[in-house]
This record gives C-alpha cells, sequence and structure tokens, in this order.
C-alpha cells in the first residue's frame, strides 16, 4: 500500500489562500495550520498576504485602514465648533492674526489652517458675500475674525514696508541703531519754497540760485531738475543748502501723503504790499502739520505800499511770532526782483537750522533717499530726480524706487553734469529706472537686480490689493470712541472750509471753545473759503482729520478721492448742527471711567463636591440677583477671601439658569475657587460706564 498523501486538502477544507473574498494576511489566527495560513483560526481581515480557509474576516471585502493622519483631522473636525453646518478651527479669543492690506479669505485661511470654501460659507452667514481670492477691508476680517475667536490687525503700510524689507534681510531700523556719532557727518539742510501763488515764489528761487558761487562757475543753471544744492559764504566759510522746487504746498503735501518726509526747514513767502492770502494760510497749515521750522519771506519791499510790520502783525494771529516782538521766528525783508537781502535770507535759513535742528547723516553705506519728481522722456527713457537722505548713491549702484527699479546708468546735477557720487542731502537726476516713481517714493540700494526686482514686484502686488480692497475709513465722529479706547489717537484733527471767512472764523472759534478736559484735544490743522478740494483731501489723508464743509461743497472728482482714501467729509448748513456734532463727538472722545455696580448677594447653605466642575456651593440670594458669568468675590465674615472670580455655573436644581433673583435657591459654580465654607457670602457685581457731564 501506499502511504497517505499529506499534501492533499481535509474533508470540508479549501485550498489555501482561497478562503476569503478579499486578500488574505499571512499567518492565520490562533489555530492557524501551517506557513499558509490555512485552518480554522480567525485569520486575517484582508491585508494582503493569503487568508484563513474560515477566518473571521474571510467574508469582508477588505477595509482600507486610515492613516494618522486623517484620523487626526477627521478628530479636529469632530471637535470643532460649526456656523452654518461648516467646521472651522476656531482660536480662544485672544489669538492675534495679522493680514496685510488687501488679504484675500486664502490668506486668512493659510494663517489658522482652514479651508478656504468653509470660511467663504462662514462668511456668507454673517451677511457677507465674498469669494476667497477677493481683497476684503479690515472691518470685514474683524467680523470674521470675532466670530471664529480671532483678532485681526491688518498690518499698516509702514509695517508691511518694514516686514517685506525685512524678509531680503533688509532692516532699516537696525541700520540707524547701528550707526554712531564717529559714523554721523553734518550734512546740507533740505529747504521747500511755499506761499501765494503772487507773491514771488519763483523769482526768489532764481535770485537765491544767482548767489550760487558753484552755479556763477559753470555759466548758470542749464537745466531744471526740480531739486538744486547751492554753495555761499557763511562765517568765513563756505556752507550748502538744498532747496526743492516744487509747485508749492500741493506737492509738500502729496509727499507727506506718501510718507516721504523731505523737508527740513520751510521758507514762507509773503508779499508785503499785499498781505495774507488764503494760499498763505494754507502753506502756513501745511509747514505747521509737517512741525518743521519756518522762515518768513516778506517779499516786494522795493514796491510803493509794502508794508512789513503789517505782515509781521498778521502772521502772529497764525502762531508765527517775529523775534523782535519776542517770538522764536525769523522774519526778513527781501526783494527778488532787486535781489535785495538774499544773503540775509539765507544766513537765516541756517541759522534756523543750526538752533533747531542736528542734520547729520552716514555717507558711508548704501544710499536711501526719496524721489522729489519724475517723467518719461522720449530719448533718455524713465528720468527720476532722487534726494539722497543717507549713504552715497554710485553710478552702477541698483536700486528699487517704490515699484520703479533698475541699475543707475548715469546721474547728472542742477547743472546738467555729470555726477559719479551723490552723497547726503545731495539732488540729482538718475538715470535707468524700469519705470516712472512717483513723487515721495523711497528708493533704496540693493545688492543684486534681482532682488531689487522682487521688491519692486512684491510692492506693486500689495499695492493693487490694497486698492482692489474696501478702502476703510481712516477716522469719522461715529467711530472715535473706538479709537481713543484703543490708543490709537487723543486729538481731533479738522479742516474747515466755509462759503465766507466770517462764517469759518466763527465756527472755528466755537469749537475751540468746547471744554473736552485734558484728554483729549481738538486741533484744527486748516481752514479756508472757497470749495473743498483735492489738497484739503490730501492733508486730511495725511493727518488724520475730518472736513467740515459749511454752506461748501467740494469741486470736482474730490468726493471720489476722498471715498477712495477714506476721509470723513461732513456738510452743514446751520452752525450749531455742526458743533453740536463735533461736541458729541467729542465728549464721547474722553476716555471712559467705569465704577463697580453690586448685583446681589448670595449665602452658602451646602458645599457639593464635583469631580468635573469642583465644588458647588448650594446657595440662597439674600439681594439682587446672581447672574451667570457677572464677576464675584467671597467675603467669610466681612472679610474679602476670593477675588476676581467668574460665576462660571448656575443652576436653578438640574437646568441651567442665566441669573437666579432674590429668594430663591441656586448652585453656585467658581471655576477653580474651591476654598468655599458654609455661610459664605458670594458677591457679585459688573463695571458700568459712569456717564460725562
Amino acid at each position: 500500500m501506499m502511504p497517505p498523501r499529506t499534501d492533499r486538502p481535509q474533508p470540508g477544507a479549501r485550498p489555501a489562500g482561497t478562503g476569503g473574498r478579499g486578500p488574505g494576511r499571512p499567518g492565520g489566527g490562533p489555530g492557524g495550520g501551517g506557513p499558509a495560513g490555512g485552518g480554522f483560526g480567525k485569520g486575517g481581515r484582508g491585508r494582503g498576504g493569503t487568508q484563513g480557509a474560515f477566518g473571521k474576516g474571510g467574508a469582508g471585502r477588505g477595509k482600507q485602514r486610515k492613516s494618522k493622519r486623517a484620523k487626526r483631522q477627521e478628530l479636529e473636525q469632530m471637535s470643532a465648533p460649526s456656523l452654518g453646518g461648516v467646521s472651522v478651527p476656531r482660536g480662544d479669543g485672544s489669538t492675534i492674526v495679522r493680514l496685510r492690506r488687501g488679504a484675500s479669505i486664502t490668506d486668512f485661511a493659510e494663517k489658522i489652517d482652514a479651508n478656504p470654501a468653509s470660511l467663504v460659507t462662514v462668511l456668507f452667514h454673517l451677511g457677507e458675500m465674498a469669494t476667497a481670492t477677493q481683497s476684503l477691508d479690515e472691518e470685514t476680517f474683524s467680523v470674521l475674525g470675532e466670530e471664529l475667536g480671532y483678532k485681526i490687525q491688518v498690518v499698516s503700510p509702514e509695517d508691511e514696508e518694514r516686514e517685506l524689507l525685512e524678509s531680503f534681510d533688509i532692516d532699516l531700523e537696525a541700520e540707524l541703531e547701528a550707526e554712531t556719532d564717529e559714523d554721523l557727518e553734518k550734512r546740507p539742510a533740505v529747504v521747500t519754497v511755499m506761499g501765494h501763488v503772487d507773491h514771488g515764489k519763483t523769482r526768489l528761487l532764481d535770485a537765491i540760485r544767482n548767489t550760487n558761487v558753484v552755479a556763477g562757475e559753470h555759466g548758470g543753471i542749464t537745466q531744471h531738475i526740480g531739486a538744486y544744492q547751492i554753495a555761499f559764504d557763511h562765517d568765513d566759510r563756505q556752507r550748502k543748502l538744498t532747496f526743492i522746487d516744487t509747485p508749492g504746498h500741493e506737492a509738500f503735501t502729496a509727499m507727506r501723503a506718501r510718507g516721504a518726509q523731505v523737508t527740513d526747514i520751510a521758507v514762507l513767502v509773503v508779499a508785503a504790499d499785499d498781505g495774507v492770502m488764503p494760499q498763505t494760510v494754507e502753506a502756513l497749515n501745511h509747514a505747521q502739520a509737517a512741525n518743521v521750522p519756518i522762515v518768513v519771506a516778506v517779499n516786494k519791499i522795493d514796491k510803493e505800499g509794502a508794508n512789513p510790520d503789517k505782515i509781521r502783525g498778521q502772521l502772529t494771529e497764525y502762531g508765527l511770532v517775529p523775534e523782535e516782538y519776542g517770538g522764536d521766528t525769523m522774519f526778513v525783508d527781501v526783494s527778488a526782483r532787486q535781489n535785495l537781502h538774499i544773503d540775509d535770507l539765507l544766513s537765516a535759513i541756517l541759522l534756523t537750522a543750526d538752533a533747531a535742528l542736528d542734520l547729520r547723516a552716514n555717507p558711508n553705506k548704501d544710499a536711501r533717499g526719496v524721489a522729489i519728481e519724475a517723467n518719461l522722456d522720449k530719448g533718455r527713457g524713465a528720468v527720476a530726480t532722487v534726494l539722497v537722505q543717507s549713504g552715497t548713491l554710485h553710478v552702477g549702484d541698483t536700486i528699487v524706487a517704490g515699484t520703479a527699479h533698475g541699475r543707475v546708468r548715469a546721474m547728472f546735477d542742477e547743472d546738467g553734469e555729470a555726477v559719479e557720487a551723490a552723497t547726503p542731502s545731495r539732488p540729482v537726476q538718475v538715470l535707468g529706472l524700469s519705470s516712472v516713481p512717483r513723487a515721495g517714493d523711497t528708493f533704496l540700494v540693493t545688492e543684486d537686480e534681482r532682488t531689487a526686482r522682487q521688491i519692486a514686484e512684491k510692492r506693486e502686488a500689495a499695492e493693487r490689493n490694497a486698492q482692489l480692497a474696501k478702502r476703510r475709513k481712516r477716522i469719522s465722529l461715529e467711530d472715535f470712541d473706538q479709537a481713543v479706547a484703543e490708543g490709537k489717537i487723543d486729538t481731533l484733527n479738522l479742516i474747515l472750509k466755509g462759503d465766507v471767512s466770517g462764517a469759518v472764523e466763527a465756527l472755528e472759534d466755537s469749537l475751540l471753545k468746547i471744554d473736552v478736559g485734558e484728554d483729549v484735544q481738538l486741533r484744527v490743522i486748516h481752514r479756508g473759503v472757497g470749495a473743498i478740494t483735492q489738497n484739503d483731501v490730501n492733508l486730511a489723508t495725511v493727518d488724520n482729520a475730518i472736513i467740515i464743509g459749511f454752506n461748501v461743497k467740494p469741486a470736482e472728482r474730490v468726493a471720489e478721492l476722498a471715498d477712495r482714501e477714506g476721509v470723513d467729509m461732513r456738510f452743514y448748513s446751520v452752525i450749531y448742527a455742526a458743533i453740536d456734532d463735533i461736541e458729541l463727538a467729542l465728549k464721547g472722545m474722553l476716555k471712559p471711567e467705569y465704577e463697580e455696580v453690586q448685583l446681589g448677594a448670595a449665602e452658602v447653605r451646602e458645599i457639593f463636591k464635583s469631580s468635573k466642575f469642583g465644588n458647588i456651593a448650594g446657595s440662597i440670594v439674600r439681594s439682587g440677583l446672581i447672574r451667570r458669568n457677572a464677576k464675584a468675590r467671597v467675603l467669610r465674615n466681612g472679610v474679602v477671601v476670593g477675588d476676581k472670580l467668574t460665576i462660571e455655573s448656575l443652576k436653578r436644581f438640574k437646568d441651567d439658569a442665566t441669573e437666579v433673583r432674590e429668594g430663591f435657591e441656586c448652585g453656585i459654580g467658581l471655576g477653580s475657587f474651591n476654598d468655599l465654607q458654609l455661610e459664605d457670602i458670594i458677591e457679585t457685581f459688573e463695571m458700568r460706564e459712569k456717564p460725562r457731564s
């Protein structure tokens, strides 16, 4: 007889590896029969290899096991609160998220690791419709952030610019802090000439340039570059001054609006035969708003009817008190046509600079500065007049100015002469930029052209996003309370425009008489007669002011500019309505005072211990009411044993309660505070704002 075959299948058994519908796992369960996994064990659940014959999972279809990441995400979504059925990660109420101007929902979603589509849904349920890539304003982000438990901080243009440069390892503030007194050298003062249109600004500038000994050697000025430097003898040594030749205070304020503090000293030109005119007052207000020293040039003293003393008396009313009257403003009588006392004016400018300003800069570093003006020349391309503020600019340097960038191909001075290097306070024309920068754009030298191009592109993208975003109002009468509470402002700046000067003066006098205490201030930075102009909006943009129009309306396209810049304009036909609105706003600006108001008191009758909530005080309300989430303290024999507490849970029997009134029993939970004894008194109170009188 032949021996029995040991490799035959046993009765009722299936061939190894065919017992399950799904793929098997090597090695069966506890009853496995050999390496193939056959047998009657529990078998695998179908995860590769062969399957036990009658394994428990043999008939399964082989479920896929989730990865740890998928399980964690699912758990987070299950535990995250939702709005409108959408699960989103939430903050704890104090989490700060910083966003740039014009950011989109996608940018916010990246910050909090959320799905942009979910945030779009949440915003929809809050009453706002927006796409994931649409630029949103600060107010919309604040609403969305508050709902999700985040504090949204929209980065200011200054911070945005600083963070942009820091991403390229350029830290301008660190550069300044690293400079020592040995690094700094004296630089010439930068002067802007302003005044009324017919009072001789241009002729005075020509007269000043004619005194320039350097220009005389070169045969005079050959071209206009928007700024120029002169040299003259003062105190037996040659001194230099840089003059910005701009179209008056409009360009001056436009550059300030771009963040460029260019001017060191302002020269106010007033005609001796005409007196103080509306544009004179505008120029004065703009110079004072910029907080720069002022030198007054009383021009046209050679004309019949000239009265320089009258000019001094008129300007005293605007806060410019001459030195001869005991003030600190230098007045110089000049005649641009007769070339009289021009040297005295230059000396007065130098004396003011030496007395009031510390004009020093470090010339031994990469150049930093500002574009004064720029234009597109057919033959030379983009031509920019730049003023070097620190460092030294060389031909061949790679620069970025606003959204323009390029390599300096050539530089020229005011005489049209080629310049190889420009030191601090030196204005030069620069060729080689990719596009035309705007007046007031800052420029800096970078290591290579690639860095300059990337900075320019990021600036352009940020600017485009900011324009696409709905403009947030800078300040308005309605949001003073919040602005003061957040410490953003403590002064209300106003620009007053009216149909007649008498009404404007009456309105200003009435406003300045409003008693608002010492916490806040009212400041009229400009007043004038006539329609509200673009220049008024520019000034309001720079100094965060509100424009008050009395019987006047904005000029053409001014309302559109104000809306784009977020400037609040108010129009009145009754003077008392304007005064009432401003007074109410100022009262609201006062920092609030709070007082403690007692809500109620409860006596502890029983103490229940809870593993989940800690000790629960079974109490009876003796007076007033006990309110959930109210501030509380615990008194024992009249002594405070627990302070700065909160009623975290409040129950009537087994039901949650919002408040419990006098005479009723309740259960009170004070969170982590468990030092309770019988007959303790739990007092609740709240802080209420005291109304101002």
